[in-house]
């Protein structure tokens, strides 16, 4: 699983990372903190989705071949 989706944990590390480094005691629509942030977020959820369905595409592909 680490060698197929190695980019994958990648990002996800550095999102979390940013995540956990914004301030929320000033959160201001306009800053581009914010927006760093919620794309990060969105960054995030779209990377643990992608290793969700490549490993199920991979059990499915090994349980088929036995």
């Amino acid at each position: 699983m680490i060698k197929s989706n190695l980019s994958s944990i990648l990002v996800i590390m550095a999102m979390l990372i940013n995540i956990l480094t914004f301030d929320f005691a000033n959160i201001s629509i306009e800053s581009a903190k914010f927006w760093l942030f919620i794309c990060s977020s969105l960054i995030l959820i779209a990377s643990i989705i992608l290793i969700a369905t490549k490993e199920t595409k991979k059990k499915n592909a090994h349980s088929n071949v036995k």
